[in-house]
């Protein structure tokens, strides 16, 4: 009898427990330049879809410390608190190159976004053609989510092809 009753006040005990909190998605960007670790919640980028917004909100984390913010992409620049801060290390640069690009994104059936995560990277006018330009920052772009052998056809530069190994999923 006591270990019937051991067992139910056990179940009872792990039902009030409540489930864990949706994980963020942690994009690890490089060092501010105060040396700090910058990781960025790209799952908390609030998405405009095709608004003309020019602000767009976000987390992330300097070291330890979150950070709650909101990115102007027009004037290159976030605020925290009312303070304005602007990028003074790459890590930065591409936070906000990431939030900025990110903010509009909206999936469809055959299109989808992923990360330019180790910029430089090429956009080809054919799949392993010649190169239209280079994509110099991280950076968010929208792709046709069927390859021809690992290229996939991309409306950057204008339209053109980049490899799979250049390009991460992105949410």
């Amino acid at each position: 009898m006591n270990r019937i009753h051991i067992a139910a006040i056990a179940v009872a005990a792990i039902a009030l427990v409540p489930p864990p909190p949706a994980q963020a998605e942690m994009l690890v960007l490089g060092k501010a330049s105060g040396g700090q670790t910058i990781r960025l919640d790209t799952a908390s980028i609030q998405r405009n879809g095709q608004s003309a917004s020019w602000w767009s909100g976000f987390t992330y984390y300097l070291g330890r410390e979150r950070v709650v913010a909101s990115a102007h992409c027009g004037r290159g620049l976030w605020t925290v608190d009312g303070k304005e801060y602007k990028p003074q290390s790459p890590a930065t640069r591409n936070m906000l190159s990431i939030v900025c690009s990110a903010r509009q994104t909206r999936d469809s059936e055959d299109m989808g976004h992923v990360l330019v995560f180790d910029p430089p990277s090429n956009v080809r006018s054919t799949p392993g053609g010649a190169v239209k330009c280079a994509i110099a920052e991280m950076t968010v772009i929208q792709i046709y989510a069927e390859p021809t052998n690992d290229w996939y056809s991309t409306q950057a530069c204008g339209g053109g092809w980049i490899h799979r190994s250049q390009i991460r999923p992105f949410r």
